[in-house]
């Protein structure tokens, strides 16, 4: 039986049970997952630091998997560190929102995103271009509320989900994504409110992760994700606990002194 190892790299408990949920509702019949959240750092992840330090601390999780897995899914919106967790994944490894901005391309001309706090607009451009995919993109439109206060005030985030998304509709988004995994028990209610497809990133991720898997596919290392070349890695002991020191070289496949 394929196994699937979900990843919220936050450490937020509510937001790592809602991906739970998704996650189980996917990964059925022929297949298994386990979800774990980072195990330390930012409760929630909206700045690049948010994102460069949770890259650090899902480490442990893609170094050292608590369970053998098949494949990998980073479920954050930002794709926190995708590329770095790549190169260095022994399974195949993809962000949710890499995953549902493909899925959307198969959906309509250009797709829209909504986010949490507004400084996440900036944060989710750069991501498109990063992509590459600037010329599918309508724009994105931000909640303007905290991540971790969509389940605390669930009418506000629903009502607020809804009048963004006619903006993104008037901009030309015929498709609409979720730019948060703590929106993923909001999907159902949103999408009875719209007349345009709404994607869930979490379940995206989900389904396309099965797909790579069940296809026998691999995430290329002969090119922009090739393996890190051997290195010496210096005074860790000044900086990371000593679990810290024993997942860090394994990226490089030998032992640091």
């Amino acid at each position: 039986m394929p196994k699937a190892l979900v990843i919220n790299p936050n450490t937020s408990p509510t937001m790592t049970a809602e991906i739970e949920a998704t996650a189980r509702r996917v990964f059925s019949g022929d297949w298994d997952c386990v979800v774990h959240h980072a195990p330390g750092g930012p409760e929630s992840l909206e700045s690049w630091y948010d994102y460069h330090l949770a890259t650090v601390c899902v480490l442990p999780l893609v170094l050292q998997s608590p369970q053998p897995c098949d494949g990998m899914l980073l479920a954050c919106f930002g794709d926190p560190g995708i590329f770095a967790l790549k190169e260095i994944a022994s399974v195949p490894l993809i962000g949710i929102a890499e995953a549902s901005m493909s899925l959307a391309l198969l959906l309509g001309g250009k797709f829209g995103i909504l986010a949490g706090m507004r400084r996440a607009v900036e944060l989710m451009d750069s991501m498109v271009r990063t992509y590459g995919l600037e010329a599918r993109y309508a724009g994105c439109e931000s909640l303007d509320m905290r991540v971790l206060s969509f389940d605390a005030e669930p009418e506000r985030t629903l009502e607020t989900l809804v009048a963004c998304a006619q903006k993104l509709r008037a901009r030309g988004a015929d498709a609409i994504l979720l730019g948060c995994a703590g929106l993923t028990a909001f999907v159902d209610r949103f999408q009875e409110r719209m007349a345009m497809p709404v994607i869930d990133p979490v379940e995206a991720g989900c389904r396309m992760l099965k797909t790579v898997v069940e296809q026998r596919l691999e995430v290329s290392h002969a090119g922009i994700f090739t393996r890190p070349a051997p290195q010496r890695l210096n005074n860790l002991g000044e900086l990371f606990s000593e679990r810290m020191q024993s997942v860090l070289p394994k990226a490089y496949g030998e032992p640091s002194d």
